[in-house]
C-alpha cells in the first residue's frame, strides 16, 4: 500500500512540474538563459522612418540678374542610392523626364515645394526602410557650382532632422543630419554670377 501512495506521489510531483514547466516558458526562461529571443524584425518589415526638412529661404533667396528675390522650388527626393544623384548634372532636374532618365531605378518618389523669400516650411514624410537616401535640390535661377543640391542618409535624418537654408544662389546645411557625400560649401565660399 505504502508503495502505490509512493508512485502516486510521484506521478503528481512528475505531473506537477511538467505543468510548471509549460507556465515558465517564454519571458521566465528567457531571464535565465534557457530560450533564446526571437529573431530581430528585418530592416524591411520595420515602420517607415518619419523624417522632418526644415527649409528656411534667405530675404534674398534666388536672386535674379538685377538683384531681386524670387521663389524657388525645391525638391526633395526619395533615393535608393545617392550615386546618381550627385552626379546628375542641374539640366537633368529641369524636367520631370530628364530626372527619371538620370536617376533611373534609384528615384522612389519626388515632391515638390515652392518657397518665397523669408519663408519658413517644415516638411514632414516618411521613408520606407528600403529607401535609405534623402536628397534635396533648389533650382536656382543661377545656382552655385555645386551648391544646389545635398543627399543625406534616411537614418540620419529620421534622428535629427535636416535643416537646409536657402540663399541667393546656393543652399546651405545646418543643424541636424550632416550632408553625404561631397560637403555642402559654406556660404562665405559661395560666389553667385
Amino acid at each position: 500500500m505504502q508503495g502505490v501512495q509512493m508512485k502516486r506521489s510521484w506521478i503528481g510531483l512528475c505531473c506537477l512540474a511538467w505543468m510548471l514547466g509549460g507556465c515558465a516558458s517564454g519571458g521566465p526562461l528567457e531571464a535565465i538563459g534557457l530560450r533564446k529571443p526571437p529573431p530581430p524584425v528585418p530592416e524591411s518589415q520595420q515602420p517607415p522612418r518619419n523624417v522632418v526638412v526644415h527649409l528656411h529661404a534667405a530675404p534674398r533667396l534666388n536672386v535674379d540678374a538685377r538683384g531681386q528675390p524670387l521663389a524657388l522650388l525645391v525638391r526633395i527626393y526619395k533615393l535608393r542610392e545617392r550615386g546618381a544623384f550627385e552626379q546628375a548634372p542641374y539640366a537633368a532636374f529641369l524636367s520631370p523626364q530628364a530626372e527619371r532618365d538620370a536617376l533611373g531605378a534609384d528615384l522612389v518618389d519626388v515632391r515638390e515645394v515652392t518657397l518665397v523669400p523669408g519663408q519658413r516650411l517644415d516638411v514632414s514624410d516618411r521613408l520606407a526602410r528600403d529607401t535609405p537616401w534623402l536628397g534635396v535640390v533648389a533650382l536656382f535661377h543661377a545656382p552655385a557650382e555645386h551648391g544646389w543640391r545635398a543627399a543625406f542618409a534616411a537614418a540620419d535624418a529620421e534622428q535629427a532632422g535636416v535643416t537646409v537654408g536657402l540663399h541667393a544662389c546656393a543652399l546651405t546645411v545646418g543643424t541636424g543630419a550632416a550632408p553625404a557625400g561631397a560637403a555642402v560649401k559654406p556660404l562665405s565660399l559661395v560666389h553667385c554670377q
